[in-house]
């Protein structure tokens, strides 16, 4: 059941969620742009290989943004999407906890941060309330 129907206005919540899963998809599409951009450097994946990373990246940047849309416009059927790729995102941000670059360990503690508040506020009870499950109070 989605929120469609309500003249209520979105809670900040809502404002936030959408915001950081925007944010994500943007950070997807700059990490395709800067793979396509190295297409040309020598790997242990062949040009095949490549190439098919890059358009699953590129489709996941155009999913992520559709799904930060769709959320915003209140379909509750976003939520799914949402907290499955905030738990590949902390699983994935853990593992670069332990890198000796400092830049990679502040990007994955910047990871971490974003899937927890997104987690948190994609379950707070007014947004709960904008998506349908819930009365408003």
């Amino acid at each position: 059941m989605s929120n469609e129907n309500t003249t209520s206005s979105r809670p900040t919540s809502v404002f936030v969620v959408a915001a950081l899963v925007l944010i994500e998809a943007l950070a997807t599409l700059a990490y395709a742009i800067s793979y396509m951009l190295n297409l040309d450097a020598n790997g242990t994946v062949n040009m095949g290989g490549q190439l098919f990373m890059l358009a699953l990246c590129l489709l996941l940047a155009v999913w992520h943004g559709s799904v930060a849309i769709n959320f915003f416009k209140g379909k509750a059927f976003t939520r799914a999407p949402i907290i499955v790729w905030q738990l590949f995102q902390l699983i994935l941000s853990v593992s670069f906890l332990s890198s000796d670059i400092p830049m990679v360990t502040a990007a994955a503690v910047l990871s971490i941060v974003i899937a927890g508040t997104t987690v948190v506020m994609l379950f707070a009870p007014k947004t709960t309330a904008f998506l349908g499950d819930r009365p408003n109070r």
